[in-house]
């Protein structure tokens, strides 16, 4: 793909060129592209965090760098299945009601930390249910099939060699496979690694993520409005949050004013924290240019409504990635869904998936673009899926109720009600 900037390499032209963009200057709509060709430029230009070593308990919710094969077992020494006396099999095949084996009584395991003497032939030893076996004993004689002698005992019935005992790694050997890399670590992953004796194990660390906001009319949360041209920044919060969601570690930097050198000391402080920075807003003026003389830039016109102008860069020594999605609330809410969370998951070696799809009834008449693939917020219920909020409404309120995107493929003019149309379901905020 080709960059915007100065520094650009050797790479082999695509289909739609990017656009270029004067040093400072607006940026020049390139031919559009489809969604899914540009998150794969997106995605190409992304590499998975390094693995890291974190205590098992901090690795909850992390994604597995390596198979874990178990270097024990479990149980981890053949023990009674019952409470008995231990025998050899050989000596007590011969036992019956009428003609009882009588045998002596060496000793009685009730302990697993202490194991007893080898049993000698023609003895028993006298065992608690899950005392370890000992050396020598190959079988347990139930309680209950005995006269249950203290210093000597009637054995009334035969066993066979192996029976009434729990071996060895039976629940799980030495050498078992228990978790494969990629595997993600829920509650009973991260008992089943206490349970083998690991302490740490090679996780993905959650990435760290900056979100900045630029606009000459947004005013950050608390202050006043200066005038009526002003309005509050809930973007910057918005994309913050569903980071957080998605499993990041968030800084939330704030608004800037559109202007080339405040942006570009936003984006250099945020180099040293950031495995990755959302910018909302700015691709029509500044931004672009100080990406392309940051870094490595790229700026597409994408077949999406709302927000068909998005960006992304890789900045400094690091290389560090820019998703820039475009300005206002629902062109960010679905610029986030279709490429940071995508871009998200690459970063913690997961599978580059978009939310869950799922196919469900309008609840009422719908309409798309003819050139674009339409997005809009929505809620489902039982009897299917709606808008949520006014037709064109860019306000967080609706973005507020909405837990899905219904999603028109480009050429759809129509869908009357009760008609079936795709459906990306969402995380609910939590109430």
């Amino acid at each position: 793909m080709a960059p915007l900037g100065r520094k650009k390499r050797a790479e082999p032209v695509v289909e739609h060129p990017a656009a270029a963009v004067p040093d400072g200057g607006s940026p020049v709509p390139s031919e559009p592209i489809g969604l899914a060709e540009y998150r794969a430029e997106l995605l190409a230009v992304i590499e998975p965090l390094a693995p890291i070593g974190l205590g098992v308990l901090d690795a909850f919710g992390r994604r597995l760098c390596e198979d874990i094969v178990s270097d024990i077992d479990l149980p981890t020494f053949t023990s009674a299945a019952v409470a008995g006396y231990a025998v050899r099999a050989a000596d007590v095949a011969s036992a019956s009601a009428s003609a009882p084996v009588r045998l002596p009584v060496l000793d009685t395991l009730d302990s697993p930390v202490y194991r007893g003497a080898p049993l000698l032939p023609g003895t028993t030893i006298r065992v608690a249910l899950g005392a370890p076996m000992p050396d020598g004993a190959d079988a347990v004689v139930p309680a209950e099939q005995t006269d249950q002698g203290e210093l000597e005992v009637r054995v009334l019935a035969p066993v066979a060699a192996g029976e009434h005992l729990r071996l060895a790694g039976s629940d799980l050997a030495d050498g078992t496979r228990l978790l494969e890399r990629g595997r993600l670590l829920d509650a009973g992953a991260i008992g089943l690694l206490a349970e083998i004796g690991l302490d740490k194990v090679l996780v993905r660390q959650s990435p760290r993520v900056a979100v900045l906001t630029i606009g000459a009319d947004l005013v950050p949360p608390g202050l006043p409005l200066a005038s009526r041209a002003h309005r509050y920044d809930a973007t910057t919060s918005l994309i913050a949050a569903a980071a957080r969601t998605d499993g990041a570690q968030v800084f939330a930097a704030g608004t800037f004013a559109d202007d080339a050198a405040v942006i570009a000391e936003a984006l250099t402080d945020q180099l040293i924290r950031a495995d990755l920075i959302v910018t909302v807003g700015g691709l029509n003026g500044a931004l672009p240019g100080v990406l392309a003389r940051l870094g490595d830039a790229t700026l597409r016109r994408v077949t999406i409504n709302p927000g068909d102008v998005h960006g992304f860069a890789v900045l400094g020594d690091d290389r560090t990635p820019v998703v820039a999605l475009p300005g206002g609330v629902a062109a960010a809410f679905v610029g986030y869904h279709a490429f940071v969370r995508p871009a998200l998951n690459r970063l913690q070696g997961e599978p580059e998936e978009l939310p869950h799809s799922q196919v469900l009834p309008a609840r009422v008449a719908l309409h798309g673009r003819r050139g674009a693939t339409e997005f809009i917020p929505a809620i489902v219920s039982e009897r299917g899926v709606e808008p949520a909020g006014a037709a064109g409404a860019d306000l967080a309120y609706d973005v507020a109720q909405a837990d899905a995107l219904i999603v028109l493929p480009p050429g759809t003019h129509l869908v009357p009600a009760n008609s079936d149309v795709e459906v990306w379901l969402l995380t609910r905020p939590c109430t």
